[in-house]
C-alpha cells in the first residue's frame, strides 16, 4: 500500500471577515499558500477535495475554478465540524489506494455571513426541539462532570486559560492575548456554568494541505522524511437508550481506536494533540475519551500545567478552537497545518519540543438519540 505525506500546508488568519471576503477568497488564499510551501504548480494537482459546511452546493467546484485547476476531480464534503477532516481522509485514501500522487485538500468556511449568534439546530431534530442544543449539552457535561469527579468550575476553565496563552504565538489565531481565569470564571454566562470564554467563537477562514505518494514527493522535489499521513479514522455515532453516563464519550474511544490500529501505534507514545475543543469542557471528556487522560483526571491535568505546552501532553498548542477559532468546515485542516508545523519544526514559540507522533480530533454535529454524528481522528508522524 501506497504511503502518503503532508508537502506543504498554508493557512488564512482565522477571524470575522466583511462581506467583501467570500468563501472563495479564503479558500483560494489558504490553498495558494499550501501549493506554494509544497512547491506545487497547477500543472502539478491532480484532484481538489473540500470540507465546507455553509460553502453552498459545488463549493470545490467554485474554489478549483478561482486557483486554475477547473477541469479536474472535484469532492466536496459535509461532515460538520469533521468536515475538513473527513475531505483529508478522502484524500488519504485515494493516495493510498495508488489512484492519485499529488492532490490538495481544502477546509474552508464563510460563518459570518451565513450565521448569526448560536449555530441554528436541523429542525428535525428533536434533542433541540426540547432545548438540548450543544451550549446546553457540553453545560449539561460540564456540571456532571464535576458532580462525578469533584473537578472544581476553575479547572474547566483552565482549559480556556492554556488554550489563549497557547494562541499568543499562532499568527493564524483569531485571539492572540491571554485570559485570566477570573475573566474565565466572571465572564457572561451563556448555559450555567459556561460563559462566553468557555465557548468558541463563530469565524471565518481557510486551511489547505497537499498530500502526495513518495512518487509525488519525488516529482515535487520535496524531501522524504516529511510528515506521513498514518491514518484517518472515521466514525459515526449509535444509538443511545435507556440510561447511560453523560460523559462516557464512546464515540471517541472508537475513533482513537480505530486510528490507533491502523496507523499500528501505542497512544502513550504521542506527543501532542490538536483537540476539538468547542467547549472547555470537551476537551476534558474527549481526552479521556481517547484514552489519553484517565478518567476524571482531565480538569487536574489541565489545572497542574500537564496539558500545557512544555507539559507531558500538550493540547491544543495551537490555541484550539476557543482561541484559533472554529469556521467549522477549516477546522479539521487548520488541525493538519498545526501538526505539519509542528511536526516539522515550524511553530516558533508554541512549538512543542522533540515532536514526532500527533493526533488531531474533530467532533462534528449531533443526530438526536445519539452521542454524536460524526468523529475524525488524524494520525501524523515523522
Amino acid at each position: 500500500m501506497t504511503r502518503a505525506f503532508v508537502a506543504g500546508a498554508g493557512m488564512v488568519r482565522f477571524g470575522k471577515y466583511d462581506p467583501t471576503v467570500t468563501f472563495e477568497k479564503l479558500a483560494v488564499g489558504a490553498a495558494a499558500s499550501a501549493m506554494k510551501d509544497a512547491g506545487a504548480g497547477r500543472a502539478n494537482i491532480e484532484a481538489v477535495y473540500l470540507g465546507h459546511v455553509f460553502g453552498g452546493p459545488v463549493a470545490g467546484q467554485r474554489v478549483a475554478v478561482e486557483l486554475g485547476l477547473g477541469g479536474l476531480p472535484v469532492s466536496n464534503h459535509e461532515n460538520y465540524c469533521a468536515s475538513g477532516a473527513t475531505s483529508l481522509r478522502e484524500a488519504w485514501l485515494s493516495i493510498i489506494a495508488g489512484l492519485y500522487d499529488i492532490v490538495l485538500v481544502i477546509g474552508a468556511e464563510k460563518m459570518t455571513d451565513r450565521v448569526k449568534g448560536g449555530v441554528a439546530p436541523d429542525p428535525s431534530d428533536l434533542d433541540a426541539v426540547h432545548g438540548f442544543i450543544m451550549t446546553a449539552g457540553h453545560a449539561m457535561s460540564a456540571r456532571r462532570y464535576m458532580e462525578d469527579h469533584g473537578a472544581s468550575r476553575e479547572e474547566i476553565a483552565m482549559v480556556a486559560v492554556k488554550n489563549h496563552a497557547h494562541s499568543r504565538f499562532n499568527p493564524y489565531a483569531q485571539y492572540q492575548h491571554a485570559v485570566t481565569l477570573e475573566a474565565v470564571t466572571s465572564a457572561r454566562l451563556i448555559a450555567d456554568p459556561l460563559g462566553v470564554l468557555d465557548c468558541s467563537p463563530i469565524s471565518d477562514g481557510a486551511a489547505a494541505a497537499v498530500l502526495c505518494s513518495e512518487k509525488g514527493l519525488t516529482r515535487l522535489h520535496r524531501p522524504s522524511n516529511l510528515p506521513e499521513v498514518r491514518a484517518v479514522g472515521l466514525v459515526s455515532g449509535t444509538l443511545r437508550t435507556g440510561l447511560y453516563d453523560f460523559n462516557e464519550e464512546d464515540i471517541s474511544r472508537r475513533a482513537g481506536e480505530l486510528a490507533y490500529a491502523a496507523a499500528a501505534i501505542d497512544p502513550k507514545d504521542i506527543d501532542f494533540v490538536e483537540m476539538h475543543d468547542c467547549f472547555t469542557i470537551a476537551e476534558i471528556v474527549r481526552m479521556e475519551g481517547l484514552g489519553l487522560i484517565p478518567r476524571g483526571e482531565g480538569g487536574r491535568w489541565t489545572a497542574t500545567r500537564r496539558t500545557s505546552l512544555g507539559g507531558a501532553l500538550p493540547v491544543n498548542p495551537s490555541g484550539g478552537l476557543l482561541s484559533r477559532g472554529h469556521p467549522v468546515g477549516a477546522t479539521g485542516m487548520a488541525q493538519v497545518c498545526e501538526l505539519y508545523w509542528q511536526l516539522t519544526g515550524q511553530a516558533g514559540g508554541r512549538q512543542v519540543e522533540n515532536a514526532r507522533l500527533a493526533l488531531g480530533y474533530c467532533k462534528g454535529g449531533t443526530v438526536n438519540g445519539t452521542d454524536g454524528a460524526s468523529v475524525s481522528t488524524v494520525v501524523m508522524s515523522t
